[in-house]
């Protein structure tokens, strides 16, 4: 009985490494019919080879525009929104007491979590927490942060 149950852990053994193998030999086989297709299709100069470059360069370079553009319409909105809300506060500041801020700043703090919630984002605790809090002077400098 021992010896059986050897003989079908070699056999399990011997099988696990020819899978193994083969399974190095295909990967090796994809890397090299990989390679001869691009250097095959590096030397093809048709002109819908060219074509087909040019669409694919014109759609990674508008890909980072758009890429670009849209990490500075953030981040001059982000400023702007930082602006109008140290603005805000220290508007209201001036107006009401202390206590009154305070449950102000408490009331934007959960609307802010509310509105992340809603959107799915998981940056909550990042802005509620650079809003600042009851703490905090009535003319804090520090504005919220995505």
């Amino acid at each position: 009985m021992d010896q059986i149950l050897k003989d079908i852990l070699n056999a399990g053994i011997a099988l696990f490494r020819s899978g193994e193998d083969t399974l190095t030999n295909a990967i090796n086989e994809v890397q090299k019919t990989y390679e001869a297709l691009k250097d095959k299709g590096a030397q093809d100069e048709s002109e819908k080879a060219q074509q087909l470059r040019q669409i694919l360069e014109d759609i990674v370079s508008r890909t980072q525009d758009l890429q670009n553009s849209a990490g500075s319409v953030y981040a001059d909105s982000m400023l702007q929104l930082q602006e109008k809300y140290q603005t805000l506060m220290d508007q209201l500041g001036t107006m009401f007491p202390e206590e009154r801020l305070t449950e102000f700043k408490d009331k934007f703090e959960e609307l802010a979590r509310v509105i992340k919630e809603k959107v799915g984002m998981e940056e909550t605790a990042a802005a509620t927490s650079a809003a600042p809090s009851a703490q905090d002077s009535t003319t804090s400098s520090t504005p919220p942060e995505a």
